[in-house]
């Protein structure tokens, strides 16, 4: 009896190229995820079997590589929330700002929006109550904290408050800025202190995260199909 391995049929030696031509780049976006190389394996493995499930009911897609990274990316999330990674990790008394910190940082605030936190956070006021001091609407009043809240958390977590210009370093990485805003960018890169170096970092951190794609591919993945043994050879040249 001819083994079935020995005489696959098209629609296996079709998956057989699509696992070859994408595994590699499933187990890297898996072990980025997940970072432990044995999750990764086995979610690559899954994701596979799934796919060759769905190949074996006659499913085909346009896109081979999107739809195989959607069930990995599904399959690492299953992971992470059934061991609890989602958890939320407790503040230290280490890790709470000081009163100097949060002196500093209120400082670098727009006025209203100092005002307007200060009001809300140190005294209690409700948005109405403020609006009235500040006259100005609630609505404008629930603009004011949410704008200080962020540029508080910004300030005292050192990060930057450009945000229009972060997000231009974004683009132009991606070749994606057209003339006028390139110009935009190399002024405000003159005059700011802290873009220029979160421009370094963006670039920096390019450059590692392509690095991920020399990542080497277990031998335990080399191939979806396990190789006939030996007796198998013999017996389907018979």
């Amino acid at each position: 009896m001819t083994p079935m391995l020995a005489q696959r049929p098209r629609t296996d030696r079709a998956f057989e190229r699509m696992y070859r031509r994408h595994v590699q780049e499933v187990y890297r976006y898996a072990l980025v995820v997940l970072r432990s190389p044995e999750d990764a394996e086995d979610v690559t493995q899954m994701t596979f079997l799934n796919a060759y499930r769905a190949f074996q009911r006659g499913e085909r897609l346009r896109s081979a590589r999107t739809w195989l990274i959607a069930l990995a990316h599904e399959l690492c999330h299953q992971r992470v929330s059934q061991e609890g990674r989602l958890d939320e990790v407790a503040v230290t008394d280490e890790e709470l700002p000081t009163n100097h910190d949060i002196r500093r940082a209120l400082g670098h605030l727009a006025f209203d929006e100092r005002a307007a936190l200060i009001m809300r956070e140190v005294e209690g006021r409700s948005y109405a109550e403020i609006a009235e001091i500040l006259n100005v609407s609630v609505g404008a009043v629930e603009t004011l904290i949410f704008r200080a809240r962020r540029a508080l958390r910004e300030e005292l977590e050192g990060a930057l408050t450009c945000h229009e210009a972060e997000r231009t370093i974004s683009r132009r990485l991606d070749g994606r800025l057209a003339r006028s805003e390139r110009r935009s960018l190399r002024r405000h890169l003159r005059d700011c202190a802290d873009c220029p170096r979160f421009e370094r970092s963006q670039r920096a951190q390019r450059l590692a995260l392509r690095s991920l794609a020399n990542v080497p591919l277990p031998s335990s993945l080399a191939s979806f199909f396990p190789a006939p043994s030996e007796g198998m050879r013999s017996a389907s040249r018979a």
